[in-house]
């Protein structure tokens, strides 16, 4: 089943491209654990952490830039939501009108 067009951004190739690199700094992490106690593993271990808080802050942080600046382009609160439908309109009534009888009641003429 397909997935309803919202108009909102992707965020498969944003997911794609942070693990990758989650990944790879994990890797670099691991050959760090049995390596001598150097400034320079020191200096990349420092590094690791960097990137990961880099990851982290972009990708909360230009998610959410991006959608302040659909807010402010579209001017409403919920920019990538359906547009607002207009109501469907009532089906037209059939007006019925009753006439008095015409013929007295009670024997009255």
């Amino acid at each position: 089943m397909a997935k309803p067009q919202t108009g909102e951004p992707s965020w498969k190739w944003r997911r794609i491209i942070i693990y990758a690199v989650l990944v790879w700094a994990c890797c670099q992490l691991f050959l760090l654990i049995d390596a001598e106690d150097t400034r320079l593993n020191e200096t990349l271990a420092w590094g690791w952490q960097v990137v990961v808080m880099v990851l982290i802050t972009g990708y909360t942080g230009f998610a959410t830039a991006q959608d302040i600046a659909a807010i402010l382009t579209t001017r409403t609160a919920r920019p990538y939501s359906e547009p607002p439908q207009a109501p469907t309109p009532a089906p037209e009534q059939t007006v019925v009108v009753v006439q008095p009888d015409p013929t007295p009641k009670g024997g009255e003429e």
